[in-house]
Formats: C-alpha cells, sequence, structure tokens
C-alpha cells in the first residue's frame, strides 16, 4: 500500500508545514498569495508541497470532483509570432471544446519552470502543455507523484519519459545547412538563441556544429543571451563580420534574429543575398514581405497546438494515453539565399 508522501493523497497542509518548518499560515500564504511571502520562504513551502504532492483544497478537489474543464499551458514568452501562433491554435481549441486555458510564462530555461507549472495545478489546471522539453528535476518528480497529464508541445523529443508532439529540431536545421550547402557556400555562421535549457536551441546548435564537421568546415557560432530582441541579431551579425570577414552565409535558429541580422545588412550597405545569403528558422506571416524575402523553414505552429488540445481533452474525457507525433517541416526558398560572391564582391 503506498503511503501519502509517494502518492499525494491525504496530504494536507498540516503536513506541508511540517515538512517546510513553518507555519500553517506562511503555507496558507504561499499557495494562494504568494507575491506576499519573500523568496527563501517561498521556496521552501513549494518544496515541501511539491515532494508531498500537495495542491490546495480548492484545485484538489475539483480535480477529484466536479471538473474545471482547465488547462494549462506555458509559453517562453507573448511577443514572439511563434510563441502566440502556438498558443492561438491553442486556446480556439480549447473553447471551442468548452475548456478554458490558463496560459502562464515561465522563461526560456525549461529548468526552471516548476513554480509556474505549480501555479496552474494549485489554480485547478487538470492537464499542462509546455512549449518544448521538460528539464526541470522538480517538475518531473511532481509528475511522477501526481496523475497529471503532461505533454510537451514544438519539439518532437524521442526518449523522453513525457510524450512530445512537435519537430525534429536537428533535422531541420541539417535541412538549411544542406542547402547552403548546395549553393556552394563553405563559410558559414550560426546566430542562435539562448540554449541553456533550451532543447530547441541546443537540437539546432549541435546539429550545425556536425554538419560543418561532416564537412571538415569552420563553426562560427553567436550566441544570444535570454531575452533576446531583433536587434540582438543585428549585434550578433555584426560580430560575426568583425570576427571572421569571410563569412558568406548566416543561417539564424529564429526568424526575429533573421530579421535583425537583414536589418543590419541593411545599415551597413550589405546586399543580400549577392554579398551574404540569411536564412531563418519558422516561416513568419511576414517573412515574404521584408524588404529581402527570407528563406526559412514553414513549421505547422498553430497546427501542433490544435494537435495538443485535442490529445490532451481526449486524455481527460475518454482517458486516452498521450502518445508522442511527429509534424514535418518544409523549406521555403525565397530571395535571401544564393551562391556565394567572389572575393572581389564580398563585404568589406
Amino acid at each position: 500500500m503506498k503511503n501519502k508522501r509517494q502518492t499525494g493523497r491525504g496530504v494536507t497542509v498540516h503536513d506541508v508545514a511540517k515538512l517546510a518548518n513553518v507555519s500553517i499560515a506562511t503555507v496558507s500564504r504561499v499557495l494562494n498569495k504568494p507575491d506576499n511571502v519573500n523568496k527563501e520562504m517561498s521556496e521552501r513551502v513549494l518544496k515541501a508541497a511539491a515532494q508531498l504532492g500537495y495542491t490546495t483544497n480548492s484545485a484538489g478537489k475539483a480535480l477529484r470532483l466536479a471538473r474545471t474543464r482547465t488547462i494549462g499551458t506555458l509559453l517562453p514568452r507573448l511577443d514572439d509570432p511563434i510563441f502566440s501562433e502556438l498558443a492561438h491554435g491553442i486556446q480556439e481549441t480549447l473553447f471551442a471544446q468548452d475548456y478554458a486555458g490558463f496560459l502562464q510564462t515561465s522563461g526560456y530555461d525549461n529548468r526552471k519552470i516548476f513554480d509556474a507549472a505549480f501555479r496552474l495545478f494549485n489554480r485547478g489546471a487538470e492537464g499542462l502543455l509546455v512549449f518544448g522539453r521538460v528539464d526541470d528535476e522538480r517538475l518531473l518528480e511532481f509528475i511522477e507523484k501526481n496523475p497529471i497529464p503532461v505533454l510537451q508541445v514544438y519539439s518532437y523529443l524521442e526518449g523522453h519519459p513525457l510524450p512530445s508532439v512537435g519537430i525534429d529540431n536537428a533535422r531541420c536545421t541539417q535541412k538549411i545547412a544542406e542547402l547552403m550547402l548546395r549553393f556552394g557556400h563553405k563559410d558559414i555562421a550560426l546566430i542562435s538563441g539562448p540554449t541553456q535549457g533550451n532543447d530547441r536551441q541546443q537540437s539546432r546548435l549541435s546539429a550545425y556544429e556536425q554538419m560543418m564537421r561532416d564537412h571538415d568546415l569552420n563553426t562560427v557560432v553567436q550566441v544570444v543571451q535570454p531575452g533576446y530582441t531583433i536587434n540582438d541579431g543585428g549585434l550578433a551579425f555584426r560580430r560575426i563580420i568583425e570576427q571572421n570577414p569571410k563569412v558568406t552565409a548566416v543561417m539564424c535558429n529564429t526568424g526575429l534574429l533573421a530579421c535583425g541580422v537583414l536589418s543590419e545588412c541593411r545599415k551597413l550597405g550589405i546586399d543580400v543575398p549577392r554579398q551574404l545569403s540569411v536564412s531563418g528558422f519558422e516561416d513568419m506571416s511576414f517573412a515574404p514581405l521584408l524588404y529581402q524575402p527570407l528563406t526559412t523553414l514553414s513549421v505547422p505552429v498553430g497546427d501542433m497546438g490544435r494537435y495538443a488540445a485535442r490529445a490532451m481533452i481526449a486524455s481527460l474525457e475518454q482517458g486516452e494515453s498521450l502518445t508522442s507525433m511527429q509534424f514535418e517541416t518544409s523549406l521555403i526558398l525565397r530571395d535571401s539565399i544564393t551562391v556565394p560572391p567572389k572575393a572581389s564582391d564580398r563585404a568589406a
């Protein structure tokens, strides 16, 4: 017979308070009004609650008895078109099925998403959709102890203990690199988003480095910091050409970074694609409208969101097991790529 520490059943606020060595009132404040409690105390209580598998009585009862018909979604941020498109696909599907959706931003580092996820669970979320791979050990431990369905969205992840719906990020990067190589480029640079706790950027960076090694070519990489903007893409490109003036092509791991590169090229008087070829990742709606239409990958982000939401609802309604699903991408060739320039035509 399992005890309450293993299952979370029968756990009370008294148990959490005892384990965290705080008062019951403090536990209540942390779980219901976290902004009124200092960070150290809050982390102590949340750790104890997670260890015991405890959620507040209202949320717990709803999950066991009444059904909240609410599904939570964790996204890095909302001001990126890709995240917004995924959120739209999820939300419209939930609405059509008489479900409500909670959206919570949690940053790019998926090693540190437990607090955001726990807040959704504590508000009654019956299931959780997470953008990217779950790397947070506390969250994985909590999920193991509690029967809450979780689905990773955007990245297709073989071998992970949780099911995933998305694309093979490494293979996508290989497609773009192969295109650059077919055009004859050898001095190819990569601009990456933040890699810590970010499986998408890790996979794309590793794939680029492997492709360059396979063809006995040098790697040129710039990694921008979390919270990056279009301007950061331009600054990363400026560093690349200052340190590696022979570069003839730049692969960007996101569409926003590619926009930054194109903007910087215009400022510097660099002709795209005659002097420099540029590619993006994820075909944002405005990619063909840029001053130099952008070569990129079409990623069915909205379809992923709709599929994930339907799968989660089926799991909650019919008890169907959540399974992994790989989505395909297509390469969109536009005017931002051509053959490498002659030495005399290269940007100074």
